[in-house]
């Protein structure tokens, strides 16, 4: 016996409405008849599995918090117990081997302090007197961005080790010539 290969009719077989025609579904009815005793057994079960599910997203939020506020108090105990650790080695010159505040690639913070004058801009690292320097009016306002990286290289060192140091700079001449 020759197998038939699904869609498809044996050879010399005669067209048919076998195979070549979509089966039709059954039509329903247009409103199905459900008794409200079906339905309210078939609800109950439905509104239980919500509660439930909603009360488990709640207690997953509260844990979640909890778990937040955990991690947060611990890191200030760490933090606390880190900074004077870390005075000590830094005044014995030994390195530090735990992280926490600022990164270890990070350079110390400085802040500049800017006096706008006739001539120019004085400015000054904070608690550094000897950086104190007057950038003449002519170089800020042929560019502001030079003028501050030029200071922070001379002062503070070259941008690879200090970071962005000029840019901050920078935005506290524009903040002096804007007169803020």
């Amino acid at each position: 016996m020759a197998s038939k290969k699904k869609g498809k009719r044996a050879k010399g077989a005669p067209a048919s409405a076998e195979g070549t025609q979509k089966e039709k579904e059954p039509k329903r009815s247009k409103a199905a008849k459900v008794s409200s005793e079906e339905l309210k057994g078939l609800r109950a079960p439905v509104e239980e599995a919500k509660a439930k599910l909603d009360g488990i997203r709640e207690e997953a939020k509260a844990l979640a918090e909890k778990a937040h506020v955990m991690v947060a108090e611990a890191k200030g105990t760490y933090m606390e117990a880190l900074v004077p650790y870390r005075e000590v080695c830094r005044q014995a010159d030994h390195p530090c081997e735990f992280e926490g505040g600022r990164s270890t690639n990070v350079s110390e913070k400085v802040t500049f302090l800017v006096e706008k004058l006739e001539k120019g801009l004085r400015v000054t690292v904070k608690g550094k007197p000897d950086t104190e320097e007057l950038i003449p009016m002519a170089a800020v306002k042929e560019s502001i961005g030079k003028a501050a990286y030029a200071y922070t290289e001379a002062h503070l060192g070259p941008r690879e080790e200090i970071g962005n140091k000029g840019g901050s700079l920078s935005n506290r001449l524009r903040a002096a010539l804007a007169g803020k």
